[in-house]
């Protein structure tokens, strides 16, 4: 039996990060892996909030996690859990410590890109000074983690045969209340322009569900409105990825997001059978919609079907022991059966 520490599981963002292992924990146990809170294990995973503190300047929270991996007895693995395809501070503490391994949710498809400079490594949101120069050097040990963010939630697919209200749903916050800072750089200043040229771009030609300045509602209030929309809009946030992708499907509505075609992740759900994918700049998002609301019923059963169908098949937990089996597996000293 492997023993796994999963250091910090409770905090923050490493509770979404660790929640899918925690819910597959009796299947891992069948293959032979067993997540522990001892301080007597084989390997440690390590997750970004404990190495990663955005409100720093990037240095200064590099030097915070490699003061926490240099405390740590043992292997261990940094799991980044986030999001996003940026890779911004938790690589940059993974090239400078001991760590044998790197796992993140999802990646850019093409590594090179990580290269480029992004604003804080966001490619969509456009240039800027984060790059990772030394890229194909530290991708002989950089693989997926086999989960992402669409784990985190347990979907109650819902019966959709009712007439819709709305023609969309716009139900995410916006405008942002407070500036979000992540390393010195003002998220909000690329958060907030996204939404707002949604919204100039919807202008009043449909029926939309949407927030009054961004204030949040009660739950039962905001997934009534979510259902009772033909078409959900999610913007990419600080994140490609986000629940409401596959709550879409659970409502029985469209999906209408930005093209995810550039991303690696696993599972990977986003074809041309299961949404409708747009330009980040909205500029073909009028054409997409008017051609969903034309045929509507059709295009419905055809994109929600297949996304549930492929949820249940790819999100199935066992998929994400294999894929853990599978890189235990190749590591040096250890022994499969």
């Amino acid at each position: 039996m492997i023993k796994i520490k999963l250091y910090e599981h409770h905090v923050h963002r490493n509770e979404t990060t660790f929640r899918p292992f925690l819910m597959a924990q009796n299947l891992f146990r069948d293959v032979g892996i067993e997540f522990t809170d001892s301080d007597s294990y084989d390997y440690a995973f390590v997750g970004k909030a404990s190495i990663i503190d955005k409100k720093k300047p990037l240095q200064e929270s590099i030097y915070k996690g490699l003061e926490f991996v240099s405390k740590i007895t043992g292997d261990y693995i940094i799991v980044d859990g986030q999001d996003a395809t940026t890779l911004i501070g938790t690589i940059d503490v993974f090239r400078e410590s001991n760590a044998i391994l790197f796992l993140k949710n999802s990646y850019l498809k093409d590594f090179d890109l990580y290269k480029q400079g992004w604003a804080n490594g966001r490619m969509y949101w456009g240039k800027g000074n984060y790059s990772v120069p030394d890229i194909h050097d530290l991708e002989p040990k950089m693989k997926l983690t086999g989960c992402n963010w669409l784990h985190t939630i347990q979907p109650n697919w819902l019966d959709y045969s009712k007439e819709k209200t709305y023609d969309i749903s716009c139900m995410f916050g916006y405008p942002t209340k407070e500036p979000v800072y992540e390393h010195d750089l003002c998220q909000t200043d690329y958060y907030d322009p996204h939404r707002k040229n949604l919204m100039d771009t919807l202008g009043d030609k449909y029926n939309v569900a949407k927030l009054i300045d961004g204030v949040r509602i009660p739950q039962q209030e905001y997934y009534n409105k979510m259902f009772n929309s033909k078409i959900i809009m999610a913007p990419i946030g600080y994140g490609e990825m986000a629940p409401r992708d596959i709550e879409s499907a659970m409502f029985g509505s469209v999906l209408v997001k930005p093209d995810m075609s550039y991303i690696s992740s696993e599972p990977f759900i986003y074809d041309d059978e299961t949404y409708i994918a747009v330009k980040y700049d909205w500029s073909d998002l009028e054409e997409k919609i008017d051609g969903v609301l034309s045929d509507y019923s059709n295009v419905r059963e055809r994109l929600v079907e297949n996304m549930r169908r492929k949820y249940r098949e790819s999100y199935d937990l066992k998929n994400l022991v294999m894929h853990i089996y599978k890189i235990f597996s190749e590591l040096d000293g250890v022994e499969t059966a």
